[in-house]
């Protein structure tokens, strides 16, 4: 499963890279790789060549990177591995597949200036009442971010109430509400965009487009809300037949919020032209020196933090003010650490195993990172070994297609702590008054004694220190 998922996730990015840097061969909107140019150049033979190029080393890479997941695949037997592996295949194949973009911009660029080419200007009839009415529309008002605040505290009081465990989940939603709301704030205050000579044109494009995005964030912020509500009621969910519509509804709703960013840039940038069509006073700025790799932007003079992207759709960080450099770089290394944190992880959940100790003040104790877990032995309602264990998901642990350890809800019984081995019965069940616990040895002979030892624990405490050895009051599992 977890193979199916991490090849999809794959090929989406793949699916992405695609649609964003394949169509920069071709010329749209005064550019051609990002690169500001005169249409009449794009005969040029030496541009044709830069475009076949292009095509070349995209086609080549991309069949690079199918040859190079081949491993990944061969990894299946040992899931740890396998994930590192991808975790690094990943980024390094969103850097080569952005390659041959950047050589062709490089090269587009170099061309460009040593035949010291300019773009012209562009003249055609104005049309001065579609103007004055833009430049009349008002920003939504950031009142109207209340409505996603309350809904994310509305869901944080719900999973408080209800399992303080979610807890967690609810409040990443009103965090990320938060984010928008800043973003929002941020993007009203953005340096205006200069289109065109005239000063009416460039108003209203500049109030069209922070209207739109005055109206954009909001809309995130209570679509989100009621993602992170549907990601809630999937994990408190225990009715095996509503399982599988819940999982179709967080999967389809997820869509929803870049369907609905990519229909408003759209709109925002259709609209852009058919004013300048109409002005015939368009003004194209030459600044291709700030777009270092023709998609990151870095002007220090200009101390906008978010600018519209050359390449793709929405915006992009200037990294030459402080703030973008924080957010950058701060991001490349808090990937790198949870990158980091994570393989470490895995490596030593495949190379530990969890291990169940009674003590001699009559506490049950399972020994695991992370997820250790203790009880006293009278606390136990119920003791039984079983083949099957019910499906579930995870909410707070490790979930391979060897192993599941942690925190789980399952079908019919809710809170579940798991410390097994897949496919790998028997497995002993205990029931606590507020939880279950589910636990196997590799070998399953083992299981079965321990499960036995565990029985007459219950029943005789003093008989069962008597018959383990002094040096040894546990019981152990090795994997």
């Amino acid at each position: 499963m977890i193979t199916v998922i991490l090849l999809s996730s794959a090929l989406i990015c793949y699916i992405v890279l695609l649609v964003t840097y394949k169509p920069q061969a071709k010329y749209k909107n005064g550019m051609l790789f990002a690169v500001t140019l005169p249409e009449q150049v794009m005969d040029h033979v030496e541009v044709r060549k830069i475009q076949a190029r292009f095509n070349k080393r995209f086609t080549h890479v991309s069949l690079w990177s199918v040859v190079f997941i081949i491993p990944f695949v061969l990894l299946h037997a040992w899931t740890a591995y396998q994930m590192i592996y991808f975790f690094v295949w990943l980024p390094l194949f969103i850097i080569v597949m952005v390659v041959p973009f950047r050589r062709a911009f490089r090269e587009i660029l170099a061309l460009k200036r040593e035949h010291e080419w300019f773009v012209g200007t562009k003249r055609v009839i104005q049309s001065d009442l579609r103007v004055a009415r833009l430049k009349n529309q008002r920003l939504a008002s950031t009142w109207v971010f209340t409505i996603p605040f309350a809904m994310g505290l509305g869901l944080m009081l719900w999973a408080a109430r209800q399992d303080i465990q979610f807890l967690g989940l609810a409040f990443s939603g009103f965090v990320l509400t938060l984010v928008l709301f800043f973003i929002s704030i941020h993007m009203r205050r953005s340096k205006a965009k200069v289109y065109s000579m005239n000063s009416d044109v460039n108003l209203s494009l500049n109030q069209t487009r922070r209207r739109a995005l005055s109206f954009l964030w909001p809309i995130l912020a209570i679509l989100e809300n009621i993602h992170f509500l549907f990601v809630y009621l999937l994990a408190i969910n225990e009715t095996k037949e509503m399982f599988g519509v819940w999982v179709t509804i967080v999967v389809l709703f997820s869509a929803i919020p870049v369907g609905v960013i990519i229909y408003v840039y759209r709109k925002v940038n259709t609209l852009e032209k058919e004013v300048l069509a109409q002005d015939g006073k368009i003004i194209y700025t030459d600044d291709d020196e700030y777009w270092a790799n023709g998609f990151t932007y870095n002007n220090p003079d200009d101390k906008s933090l978010l600018v519209p992207k050359r390449v793709g759709t929405g915006e992009t960080v200037n990294t030459g003010t402080l703030a973008g450099k924080t957010i950058v770089w701060g991001s490349l290394g808090l990937s790198a650490i949870l990158l980091i944190g994570v393989s470490f992880m895995l490596i030593r959940s495949e190379m530990t195993s969890p291990i169940l100790m009674i003590t001699p003040e009559h506490n049950i104790e399972i020994k695991y990172p992370m997820y250790s877990f203790d009880f006293d032995l009278a606390d136990i309602e119920d003791l039984t070994l079983v083949d099957n264990i019910p499906s579930g998901m995870k909410t707070n642990g490790e979930a391979t297609d060897k192993y599941s350890r942690g925190h789980f809800r399952l079908k019919e019984l809710g809170k579940t702590r798991l410390y097994i081995y897949k496919k790998n019965p028997p497995y002993i069940k205990i029931k606590l008054e507020d939880v279950y616990i589910f636990y196997n040895d590799k070998d399953s002979l083992q299981t079965k004694q321990l499960f036995e030892q565990l029985q007459k624990a219950r029943t005789d405490r003093t008989g069962l220190f008597q018959a383990l050895p002094k040096a040894d009051v546990f019981l152990r599992t090795r994997g």
